[in-house]
Formats: structure tokens, C-alpha cells, sequence
């Protein structure tokens, strides 16, 4: 048993924070959290005073197999492929330490090589690794050359092959979703959109209507929500349209429109569906595409005004949105774009947890839930800049960062 005292205490619902608070920890579980929290003599004692107490923090769109470049505007060579491979061959234990550095305990992979990283994913969740729990999607569904087959991934067969599936046919999208589900996936995500984020003049070929309809109804059936993956208005109102569970990105270069329907906003509202904004990709952008950060705080706040839930995602993996630290700057641009701190943080707690169906383990410090938590200095529920002061990261009961003293923590 592991007791934490004297925190101050934001249990990720959006509520208010809890001065002087206790947070009791049974093997992978929080048994109590608040003011009046008992536990036995015998516990394990960790004072935290002077700390905010917070949920481990959920980036709902990753790519763990991109690259980890801070520069935006670095351009990609083989000789950069080398330090990628080094890493793979460790298990990815850089991606791996960057994530938990940063708070982050469990990530969505948004597309990855398929099988691999439910090979990642199942070794970690072993504890043969320590890293992030990871809720995968598996390879990516889009057209025949469209994005990304056809346009980041196009010089790479390998990545093609393993990380996207290309279709045309309905009973061929709905096999391939039954058998991605038999693999184990935990999601199906879909691009419709035709961007193409290297030649905007040209779009690339984009999922027919019917063929999505058939992989969200298919993806349903199988028990498996569906994330999209859209570029432009019309697209996500058809996206949204077609059942899909969230919306990513909404927004990118080269739409025919920056404005966000008011058709979309309440379709979204009333059915349910997230937005997964990705506003750190579109920071990253901003010296090629300028409008593109601009256009897309513009709607989150009017998403986020009419109730739309709004869930965290980064798109890790891309230039300049490092995995781990991108989470904090989304978190700054969420409130730059009108969101209280509380409101951020439960982006990447509650909302996020109810994004990946893990509502009833994650996104919230109550009893009966997960053990991931961590400890920051500051207050992040009145400064969101404080999330990056990370002193402690505790993941299924079990601490994995420990800056309150001197000591080891190597990851295996």
C-alpha cells in the first residue's frame, strides 16, 4: 500500500482542486482520495507537500513509430533513419522515457506498424517494459495512394505495407477490419480526407462515402470505435455523419473552408463525438501553413463553447511535436484557445479516457480506479504551464519517476 500526503489534489473531473489531501494507493488501485482519506500505520508514506496531485496524463493521438525531432522545420534523410532504428531495436525505450518524463501513462497509437506495436503494447502490459499504456488502431484505412500511403509514407514500402491498408471494396474493408479485430486492435481509424500535406495543388485519392460507412459499421460490430482522420469541414460533417466515435484534426491546409459549420457543431454535440484537435501539429506548421495554429484554436473554442466534448491529442511523431513533451504545449494552446486549466486538463483525463473506452479505469483519482497519477510543482489548475514541472509518475501503483530524491530510475 502507498500513501501520498498533503497534496494538493485535482482528481481530473474538472472539479475543484482539494488542498491538504491523501490519496491511498492498494496494489494497481486508488482505494481513497481526498481530505479525510484513512490508511493503516503500516503503509508506505510519501509526504507531497507543496505538489499538485493530478491523473496520469492520456495523449489520444500518437504515432509511436514517428520520429522524435524537435526542429518543425527539420527535413527528413536516411542518415536520420538510423538513430529510429537503434531505438525500435530497444523497444522504442526513448518514446517509451519521453512519455512517462512527461506524465503521459497511456497514448492512442494513431497508426503504427501492424503487428508490431501490439507486440509493444502486449509487452508492456506484461511489465516486461515500462511504458505507456498503449490502446492501439493498428494500421491505417484510406484509399488506393491516398494520404498518408501515397504521400509521407510513398518512399517506404515497408511502412506502407505494414502501417496502412489500402481499399477500394467494401467486403474487402469490412474483412479487414474483422481481422484486425481478431488481431486485437483496440481501435480502427480511417483518413477521409484528400490532403496532401506536401502538395496542396494536387490532393490525393480519398475514401469513397460508402466504403467509411462500411468500416465505422463494420468497426461497431467488431466492438471497436472509430477514429477519422479529416482535413476539411465537409468532410468531417460526413465523417460524423457515418458514426464516427472522434473527429481528428478538423481542420488542415488546404481546406476550401476555415469555418466550422454550425451543422457540424451540433451533429457532434448530439451525437456524442469528440474532437481530437491536434493543435501542437498545426503549431508545428505554422511557418509553411501561418492560418493553420489560427484556424484551429478558432474550433476548438467554438466547439468547446457549444459543448462539444474536446479530447487531448498531439500527433507525436510529427516534426516538432516531440511524444511526451508535445502534451504540455497542447494543454497551453487548448487554454490560449479558451479553456479554463481545469477544462485542459480534463482533455487529457476524463475526455480522453472516455475517447478510448477506458472511462471505467482511467481519466479521474477515485477509488476503484487505475493507479496512474503524478505529482507536479505549481498549480496547473490555475497555471497550466506548472504540468511540466513533473516530480512524480506513478503508473498502475507502481512509481516509475521519482524526483523527489536521488535516485535510479532506469528504464528496462
Amino acid at each position: 500500500m502507498l500513501v501520498l500526503t498533503n497534496a494538493r489534489l485535482v482528481d481530473g473531473t474538472g472539479g475543484s482542486p482539494v488542498d491538504d489531501a491523501t490519496i491511498v494507493l492498494d496494489g494497481s488501485r486508488v482505494i481513497a482520495a481526498g481530505s479525510d482519506a484513512n490508511y493503516p500505520s503500516d503503509a508506505q508514506v510519501l509526504d507531497v507537500r507543496g505538489l499538485t496531485v493530478l491523473p496520469g496524463l492520456i495523449d489520444v493521438h500518437v504515432h509511436f513509430g514517428g520520429f522524435v525531432v524537435e526542429d518543425p522545420d527539420w527535413q527528413f534523410t536516411y542518415w536520420s533513419t538510423l538513430p529510429f532504428f537503434l531505438d525500435y531495436t530497444r523497444g522504442f525505450r526513448k518514446r517509451r522515457a519521453l512519455a512517462l518524463e512527461n506524465g503521459v501513462t497511456t497514448v492512442r497509437s494513431a497508426g503504427d506498424n501492424h503487428p508490431q506495436i501490439l507486440r509493444l503494447r502486449d509487452r508492456i502490459n506484461a511489465g516486461k517494459l515500462v511504458g505507456p499504456r498503449i490502446v492501439a488502431a493498428g494500421p491505417i484505412f484510406t484509399a488506393p495512394g491516398g494520404h498518408p500511403a501515397g504521400t509521407i509514407y510513398k518512399a517506404n514500402r515497408y511502412v506502407v505495407e505494414h502501417a496502412t491498408r489500402q481499399l477500394d471494396d467494401v467486403d474487402a474493408a469490412r474483412a479487414e477490419v474483422q481481422s484486425l479485430a481478431l488481431d486485437g486492435v483496440d481501435h480502427i481509424k480511417a483518413v477521409y480526407g484528400d490532403a496532401n500535406p506536401f502538395d496542396l495543388e494536387h490532393p490525393v485519392p480519398m475514401l469513397e462515402q460508402h466504403l467509411l460507412q462500411a468500416l465505422v459499421d463494420e468497426a461497431h460490430h467488431q466492438g471497436l470505435p472509430v477514429m477519422v482522420h479529416v482535413g476539411k469541414p465537409e468532410d468531417a460533417i460526413e465523417a460524423v455523419a457515418a458514426g464516427a466515435d472522434s473527429i481528428e484534426h478538423g481542420v488542415l491546409p488546404g481546406a476550401s473552408s476555415a469555418q466550422c459549420p454550425a451543422e457540424l457543431i451540433v451533429a457532434m454535440r448530439n451525437r456524442g463525438t469528440f474532437f481530437v484537435p491536434t493543435l501542437t501539429a498545426a503549431w508545428a506548421m505554422k511557418r509553411v501553413y501561418p492560418d493553420a495554429l489560427s484556424h484551429a484554436m478558432r474550433w476548438v473554442a467554438e466547439m468547446h463553447e457549444a459543448g462539444v466534448g474536446i479530447a487531448l491529442g498531439t500527433d507525436a511523431g510529427a516534426p516538432g511535436v516531440v511524444i511526451g513533451k508535445a502534451v504540455h504545449r497542447e494543454l497551453e494552446l487548448l487554454v490560449e484557445s479558451g479553456l479554463s486549466p481545469p477544462e485542459a486538463i480534463a482533455t487529457g483525463t476524463t475526455n480522453a479516457a472516455c475517447v478510448i473506452k477506458r472511462a471505467d479505469d482511467l481519466g479521474a483519482i477515485e477509488p476503484g480506479k487505475l493507479a496512474d497519477l503524478i505529482a507536479v510543482a505549481g498549480d496547473p489548475s490555475t497555471d497550466i504551464a506548472a504540468s511540466r514541472e513533473i516530480q512524480l509518475v506513478i503508473k498502475d501503483g507502481t512509481i516509475v519517476l521519482h524526483r523527489l530524491r536521488r535516485e535510479s530510475n532506469r528504464l528496462r
